[in-house]
């Protein structure tokens, strides 16, 4: 295999969709990127390779997996939380969290990190060649701009950006469960600790009153950590608990 493509597969067309809010907001625009047919062919091969021998995901993310979709995402909450209610007598509070330009601001060193033990090189060096050495041209009202390379993200549109992010994010679970175990921690109660599921970019946050302030804390810790932020007219808190009026 060698790691190389021509150079028509690494040039994307970026044509900003609309998605709502007022048209003068270029944050209302969601970028996607049109690439060579054989680009998608070729990304469409290398995505098996790597769902099936590449890095394994957390089983908390639901995204972009074979027979896993949003509808069992909810079920999975839905069952967590009466388990947290019916097992442990817990009240769940869940948080929804959206993550600013996700696939715009992730750091693509990180990622060929995170895969070079479970590829092989000259793979590693095709997905490198792929996104490290693509061409950007926005597209809008048949007018294109000068070609500029973009040192960070992923291309929306592209067939292995799902995988490429959820690679990046897969470290959030697995750090928010450490983060809530501690060293006497019984057997018994290491089931309420699967604290958040994902779904591509979207979090759910998963605790109780008292312990869902903390959580939301690391969670800023860590996003800080990895240079991504969260989208706060995206986010909410669901607290179904009847309030006391005094």
């Amino acid at each position: 295999m060698w790691p190389y493509t021509p150079q028509s597969w690494r040039v994307a067309q970026v044509v900003p969709i609309y998605k709502k809010g007022s048209t003068d907001e270029p944050s209302n625009y969601r970028p996607i990127s049109l690439t060579s047919i054989f680009r998608k062919i070729l990304e469409r091969c290398i995505q098996y390779s790597l769902q099936t021998d590449g890095y394994p995901l957390d089983i908390a993310q639901g995204g972009f997996r074979e027979s896993r979709g949003a509808i069992d995402q909810a079920l999975c909450l839905a069952e967590i939380c009466h388990i947290l209610r019916s097992h442990y007598h817990t009240k769940s509070v869940l948080t929804f969290l959206d993550i600013k330009s996700a696939y715009d601001t992730v750091d693509r060193n990180y990622i060929w990190k995170i895969l070079q033990p479970y590829i092989s090189s000259p793979l590693l060096g095709l997905l490198r060649n792929l996104f490290e050495e693509a061409q950007i041209e926005v597209l809008l009202s048949n007018a294109t701009s000068r070609r500029f390379q973009p040192k960070i993200g992923v291309l929306q549109g592209s067939i292995l950006s799902p995988y490429l992010y959820s690679v990046y994010i897969n470290q959030l679970p697995v750090y928010l469960r450490r983060q809530a175990i501690e060293d006497d921690t019984p057997p018994l109660y290491l089931a309420p600790l699967l604290n958040c599921l994902l779904y591509a970019d979207d979090v759910f946050l998963i605790a109780n009153r008292s312990t869902m302030v903390d959580l939301l804390r690391k969670f800023e810790e860590y996003s800080i950590q990895m240079g991504y932020r969260w989208n706060p007219s995206k986010c909410v808190i669901l607290d179904n608990q009847p309030q006391t009026i005094e």
